[in-house]
């Protein structure tokens, strides 16, 4: 029973971290393009029983106008409408525009990965229970 938990919560952090890179490649392939984006407003969510935000911007890309919602909701809505924000998105691909945040996608990718290696270390016995 202990493996079949070990084998699913590997097979889980596998599964993210493909989610994620898969994500990431074309940003990490592409030359990286920077524009200014402009909050236009914000979509809301509720989670856990509060309300949450997420920024969206709009900005003029190189075929147009575009407008792309922060994958970051937070608890006030924040930055204010009308303040400029700098934004990076793969040359090709202004719908993948984001704000750049290099240290908490690192972050996450390596909490998976240590995860991810400790149910290994387990699994092989190196780890004491």
């Amino acid at each position: 029973m202990k493996l079949f938990f070990l084998i699913a919560g590997q097979a889980l952090c596998l599964f993210s971290l493909w989610v994620l890179a898969r994500r990431d490649w074309v940003r990490l392939t592409r030359p990286s393009r920077r524009v200014v984006g402009v909050v236009t407003g914000y979509r809301s969510t509720w989670n856990e029983g509060a309300r949450s935000y997420a920024p969206v911007f709009r900005f003029v890309g190189e075929d147009g106008l575009h407008e792309v919602v922060d994958a970051v909701y937070s608890g006030a809505m924040k930055p204010p409408v009308g303040t400029e924000v700098a934004l990076r998105h793969p040359a090709g691909r202004p719908d993948l525009a984001q704000v750049p945040r290099p240290l908490m996608w690192a972050t996450v990718y390596a909490l998976l990965g240590g995860l991810e290696a400790v149910l290994f270390a387990v699994m092989m016995g190196w780890s004491t229970d």
